[in-house]
Parts: structure tokens; C-alpha cells; sequence
């Protein structure tokens, strides 16, 4: 009885995380490819001075990305300090 319910958590977990990198992760990620390009249609821009842009443009994503991970962590310990097992979701 306690392996169904571990799968259906599981299950729910996993609908929620392909979920959110659906509706949200991939249009960052859409973001952050016009953002990147944007930088380097700067002729003037330095090497270095692109690069930075570049970077700028990164920093949403990796941090919804983190948030994301930090969140996932919390809860999958809630459910170890409850005695359940599973997998770690994957992003």
C-alpha cells in the first residue's frame, strides 16, 4: 500500500517538474538565446564586454533553475524525515 502511494507522489512530482520546464524554464531559456544574441550583434562591444553581456543574460535562468533544485531538495527531505524513498526528479 505504501509503494502505491510513494508512485503516486512520484508520479505527481514528476508531472509538476515537466511541467514547469515547459511553461516556465523553456521560455526563459528562450530569454536567455535572444538576450545572448543580442550581445553579440554589438559590433563595438569588446570581447570581454560581450562575454559579460552574455553572462547577464544567464543569471534569471540559473537562478529559477536553483530555486527550482532548492525547492525539490526541501521536499524530498520532508518526505526521508517521513520515512519515504525516492529518486531525485530530474530537470
Amino acid at each position: 500500500m505504501a509503494e502505491v502511494q510513494q508512485l503516486r507522489v512520484q508520479e505527481a512530482v514528476d508531472a509538476m517538474v515537466k511541467n514547469k520546464e515547459r511553461e516556465n524554464i523553456r521560455k526563459m531559456q528562450g530569454l536567455m538565446f535572444r538576450c545572448s544574441a543580442g550581445c553579440c550583434e554589438v559590433n563595438q562591444a569588446s570581447m570581454q564586454q560581450v562575454h559579460q553581456c552574455i553572462e547577464r543574460c544567464h543569471v534569471p535562468l540559473a537562478q529559477a533553475q536553483a530555486l527550482v533544485t532548492s525547492e525539490l531538495e526541501k521536499f524530498q527531505d520532508r518526505l526521508t524525515t517521513n520515512g519515504w524513498q525516492f529518486p531525485p526528479p530530474g530537470l
